[in-house]
């Protein structure tokens, strides 16, 4: 009965015999057993020693064996263990009551020492194959969740990626017009990034592209989206939020981007354009509230290089710029 992987053994009998024998087996393999000669011990045992095999006798003195079966059974930390029934009743309806009520195996007494090692060895095997397989099933679950945030997170900046942001769009739209409540959308350009990212190079570039995400994604709320849609464009969906609190939550993003900490001796320099439904004339499905943002966007870039924030219906534009001073050094060329 030497097995590799054998665990914790649980033995219920009210025959000391029994018990004695089972003990005897496991010790010589090396398992650890513990006895006990009740339903309630049984029951109490099980959830201190949490054992990976039960053999429990049909019969006991205060509790019948299905009864505790079926308790153990009820217990989701026991759920799995295997349970073997002991029992001197031969009889079809009784086996088929057993493992109608979870039962692993049906063992009928008396018993041979041999027959009980083969039987305490292959359940244990059991139990071995369930908990590889429920590890298994883990590291399948962890793999998914990792394949899923790749398929919708951009890798550099940690936030949401292009197609995320138009499935979130999407649904958003759909509530938006079914409750009658606004949909904002705010579209962020860095101005001038692809000559900074040329000039000083791929991975100061990389760091600033990073740090503003850091920033976008402080300052959503954890209704917002906040994702990167392109080289050094953004966009933040704010369901619920209407056109005068969109462009405030522009200003604001404004003003704590300017702040974002230089890397290689890079400023931040951006273009703003805000839209909302239904505030935004012709702003009716998710594509064109997302092209009436972009377009503000430029109307703003168009406006002077800067910090810039415009709304979509007008040609509003709030204007903000910060100077990049040039490095001491310059870095090598890694233009994105």
């Amino acid at each position: 009965m030497a097995e590799p992987h054998a665990r914790r053994v649980l033995v219920v009998d009210d025959d000391p015999g029994t018990r004695e024998l089972v003990e005897a087996l496991c010790r010589q393999a090396g398992v650890p057993c513990h006895g006990v000669g009740s339903g309630g011990e049984a029951l109490r045992a099980a959830a201190r020693i949490m054992p990976d095999l039960i053999l429990l006798d049909m019969m006991l003195p205060d509790l019948d064996g299905i009864d505790v079966l079926q308790r153990l059974r009820a217990d989701e930390r026991l759920a799995g263990v295997p349970v073997v029934i002991l029992s001197a009743r031969r009889s079809e309806a009784v086996k088929v009551r057993a493992f109608e009520a979870g039962a692993d195996d049906y063992v009928v007494k008396p018993f041979s020492p041999a027959e009980i090692d083969a039987r305490i060895r292959a359940n244990l095997r059991k139990r071995d194959l369930y908990l590889r397989l429920e590890e298994a099933n883990r590291e399948l679950m962890r793999a998914n969740r990792r394949l899923e945030e790749l398929a919708t997170t951009d890798e550099l900046t940690g936030l949401f990626n292009l197609r995320h942001l138009r499935e979130r769009l999407d649904a958003e739209f759909r509530r938006a017009e079914r409750y009658r409540t606004p949909l904002s959308l705010v579209m962020i350009d860095l101005d001038g990034f692809k000559a900074l990212n040329d000039e000083r190079g791929h991975a100061a570039g990389d760091a600033l592209l990073a740090a503003v995400g850091r920033r976008l994604a402080a300052g959503a709320r954890s209704t917002d989206v906040a994702a990167r849609i392109g080289g050094d464009e953004f966009v933040v969906l704010l369901p619920q939020t209407d056109l005068d609190e969109a462009r405030r939550f522009a200003e604001r993003l404004r003003r704590e981007l300017t702040e974002v900490p230089e890397r290689g001796g890079v400023g931040v320099s951006f273009s703003c354009g805000v839209a909302c439904y239904p505030a935004t004339a012709g702003a009716r499905s998710p594509a064109r509230l997302l092209a009436a943002a972009d377009e503000a966007m430029y109307r703003a870039k168009r406006s002077g290089e800067g910090v810039a924030v415009a709304t979509a219906t007008s040609a509003s534009v709030t204007r903000h710029t910060r100077p990049c001073p040039r490095p001491s050094t310059p870095q090598g060329p890694g233009a994105r």
